[in-house]
């Protein structure tokens, strides 16, 4: 009887990955510890007969693949989109940490319903369509080459929703598979069309120094996200309250990390005043502007695309939590946020 072999391979560690960033479609390259990782997939596919390579098109997949095939030039690349990493739209690039703040409900179906996580409204993708095209892809490759033993190198998400289908769960109900950068899974497809799981995140070839292992709930702890300007008097006022009185937070430079639209209209919509509060309305570039006549007249599309121009549009400092957002500091409504009283 045929049979094909398929050896799945996560990619080694990047510097987004270090810093808990969410990475999605980012092409990052892999950092040293990344690439001391990836030199270990050398030793172990040493002694595997591998017909072809296939390779995601992020460089992070590439690179890790090049040292599996680094002594064996003669077997065939292949580069597919079609099992590349979720795209999370306008939400890659920032701290999983200051997501679960400013989208809680994707952080909670990445860490619990990865299915169910929806980018769409930030310009990515949802679980649903990354599970149909990995599903897809990994299937018209299997079928091309028949009786063959394969590698591929993809990306996190992108294999669990391969072994969420392996193993007969829909999209919409996966569940999270937690695999190890340069971790390995092996499955044997057979000539009647089953699909036989030999072994998911083998990570024997580790070495402890090599390991990267996250805590995904310890890291996404929703602390409020304070979003200030280094250089205004009152945002370091209001930092200086937040330090005496002992609140954990994290940070945002609103012009060095200028808010996206996207994540302005999410203010907006905690926010239980005008939209036009957003807006610095004592800032050299609102005069400069003249928005004093324009801003009444816009709809909130119209008004969060303007301030994504530039953060110094954007009244500062903001103390953003999963459910309110308060503008400009005022002690008595922070402290009350903040249940200090």
């Amino acid at each position: 009887m045929t049979t094909t072999t398929l050896f799945l391979v996560r990619h080694g560690t990047t510097a987004l990955n270090d810093r808990n960033i969410f990475q999605g479609a980012i092409d990052e390259p892999l950092n040293a510890l990344g690439l001391s990782q990836s030199r270990l997939l050398t030793e172990y596919f040493k002694d595997i007969p591998i017909d072809f390579a296939i390779s995601s098109p992020l460089a992070r997949a590439r690179q890790t693949l090049d040292f599996i095939v680094a002594e064996r030039p003669e077997i065939p690349v292949i580069v597919d989109a079609g099992i590349s990493e979720i795209n999370g739209g306008v939400l890659e690039g920032r701290p999983f940490q200051e997501l679960s703040v400013l989208t809680p409900e994707i952080i909670d179906a990445l860490n619990h319903h990865p299915g169910r996580i929806d980018t769409r409204f930030y310009g990515g993708e949802t679980g649903e369509m990354v599970y149909n095209r990995v599903r897809d892809t990994i299937l018209n490759i299997i079928d091309a080459h028949l009786g063959k033993t394969l590698v591929m190198v993809s990306h996190g998400y992108a294999l669990g929703a391969w072994i969420n289908f392996v193993r007969g769960i829909p999209a919409a109900e996966m569940t999270p598979i937690p695999l190890e950068n340069v971790s390995v899974c092996k499955f044997t497809f057979k000539a009647d069309g089953n699909i036989r799981t030999d072994f998911i995140n083998d990570h024997h070839h580790l070495t402890n120094d090599a390991r990267r292992v996250f805590n995904r709930e310890a890291l996404t702890r929703p602390l409020p996200i304070f979003i200030h300007y280094p250089k205004c008097s009152t945002c370091k006022k209001a930092r200086r309250f937040l330090d005496d009185h002992g609140v954990a937070y994290q940070t945002r430079d609103i012009v060095a990390e200028a808010l996206r639209k996207e994540e302005l209209l999410v203010l907006m919509d905690r926010y239980p005043g005008e939209d036009r509060r957003f807006f610095n309305t004592s800032g050299q570039l609102y005069r400069q502007q003249r928005l004093k006549d324009q801003v009444p007249t816009m709809d909130r599309d119209a008004k969060a695309t303007k301030l994504a121009e530039s953060g110094m549009l954007v009244k500062r400092p903001l103390l953003v939590f999963k459910d309110r957002v308060c503008i400009g500091f005022k002690e008595a409504e922070w402290r009350k946020a903040l249940d200090l009283d």
